[in-house]
């Protein structure tokens, strides 16, 4: 089985732009249960993703995200998280989309990229499908790993 036979097809897929505003990419993230999206140009070509997880990393001081400071319980009060965070919401997506996608092509074996979520360092649960052209093709999750194979 392929890549193209369980991935969620780019039709099925809801994307944001590099100029969306974070605040309405976040906004779509929790009314679909998401904690990711793609990002895409008007084209559909693959640009990266934006997570609420890379969005808290762009609203924490570097020397949190760099790891010089891993217990910041002595002093919650320290930085502003939540103002930098309030902040963050009227900025445009492309200010904290990671680029740097491990991605997939369709004609991939479930195998393949089974193993790629199974070994990722990243914790990835959806790796992205892109075809040879850079177009955006899917998204396979674990999930649907599962739901396909798994019945």
């Amino acid at each position: 089985m392929y890549v193209k036979n369980i991935m969620t097809k780019l039709s099925d897929l809801t994307v944001v732009y590099p100029d969306t505003v974070i605040k309405e990419a976040v906004n779509t993230m929790l009314s679909k249960g998401l904690t990711e999206l793609p990002v895409v140009d008007k084209q559909n070509s693959f640009l990266g993703e934006i997570s609420m997880r890379d969005i808290i990393g762009e609203a924490l001081p570097s020397y949190v995200t760099n790891g010089n400071l891993k217990d910041v319980s002595f002093a919650p009060g320290l930085f502003k998280f939540d103002d930098k965070l309030t902040d963050m919401m009227s900025k445009e997506v492309k200010s904290a989309m990671k680029k740097s996608i491990r991605t997939v092509t369709p004609e991939m074996s479930a195998f393949e990229v089974s193993t790629l979520l199974a070994v990722s360092e990243d914790r990835d649960e959806i790796i992205y499908a892109v075809e040879k052209d850079g177009k955006l093709a899917g998204a396979v999750s674990i999930a649907s790993i599962f739901s396909k194979l798994v019945k």
